[in-house]
């Protein structure tokens, strides 16, 4: 899924979703190494992008799913 999700994520504008990809991944491995569930671990991650994106004035779907996405990295390592 990784893989098929990076290319349309690198088509975006420049290094935003990077970032939310990015920051998904260290919220899911800092959740994931305090609870030792990989499952909170993605949901912290997905929470935190939702919840981002409520507070910008322009809410992007995208930068949620980045943002989410960043889970998969985390659970990787």
């Amino acid at each position: 899924m990784l893989l098929l999700a990076l290319p349309l994520l690198s088509a975006c504008q420049h290094y935003d979703k990077a970032a939310h990809f990015a920051a998904g991944a260290a919220v899911s491995h800092i959740v994931t190494q305090e609870t030792g569930n990989p499952m909170a671990g993605c949901l912290a991650a997905i929470g935190v992008g939702a919840l981002k994106e409520l507070v910008d004035d322009v809410a992007d779907p995208a930068d949620v799913l980045a943002t989410g996405l960043g889970c998969s990295a985390a659970l990787a390592f």
